[in-house]
């Protein structure tokens, strides 16, 4: 099976091109992202790089920019999740192909960092309790559970929902909600304020 086919068929959300390197998942509320099995380094897997991939013709890689803007959901509270990829080949060698898919697990990602010296993105890998697929998903009741120690927050959020807004995303500073998988709204967990 496929990258392509994995993502469309098991997750249930087609890949934007062919080439993508992971994408939002609405019908599971979660960020799934490719990952190579060759860059993972003491329980951490490389999700971006700080400078931009280039096309052969000299342009930013789209899938590059793509990731980017994945990151910014990531950040937010959405659940995130790695789909392990290998290419069977050294770290230091050029080309790249996916030579291994794991189409049966994925492995939870947290702990986003960012590092200075290789201007990369880590995330905490944990390959000791893999994710059966059917199981991917954000947890919205133990969100919503978790905001109503947020009166503020919780109120904004519950009117958003109200409204068709769904809850996809949570951490210690902010809920986030999609509209229509498109529209995106940051409620702070402080004081209930929102921004789209």
């Amino acid at each position: 099976m496929g990258i392509n086919e994995f993502f469309e068929k098991v997750l249930g959300q087609k890949l934007p091109n062919q080439y993508s390197w992971g994408c939002f998942v609405p019908a599971r509320n979660a960020m799934c992202l490719t990952i190579w099995q060759e860059e993972i380094c003491h329980g951490r897997a490389e999700v971006h790089s700080e400078t931009p991939y280039h096309t052969k013709a000299g342009h930013i890689n789209h899938n590059w920019t793509a990731r980017k803007n994945d990151l910014e959901l990531v950040q937010s509270g959405v659940a995130t999740f790695g789909v392990m990829i290998s290419c069977g080949k050294l770290v230091d060698e050029d080309k790249w192909n996916i030579m291994q898919l794991n189409s049966h697990q994925v492995f939870k990602l947290t702990d986003l960092q960012f590092d200075n010296d290789s201007q990369k993105w880590t995330m905490a890998v944990d390959l000791c309790e893999p994710v059966k697929v059917e199981k991917v998903c954000f947890d919205t009741e133990a969100a919503l559970k978790t905001l109503t120690k947020s009166k503020p927050a919780f109120i904004t959020v519950s009117k958003a929902i109200n409204l068709g807004w769904q809850l996809v995303g949570l951490n210690e500073i902010v809920a986030t909600l999609m509209l229509n998988n498109k529209q995106r709204m940051t409620v702070s967990l402080f004081d209930g304020s929102y921004s789209r």
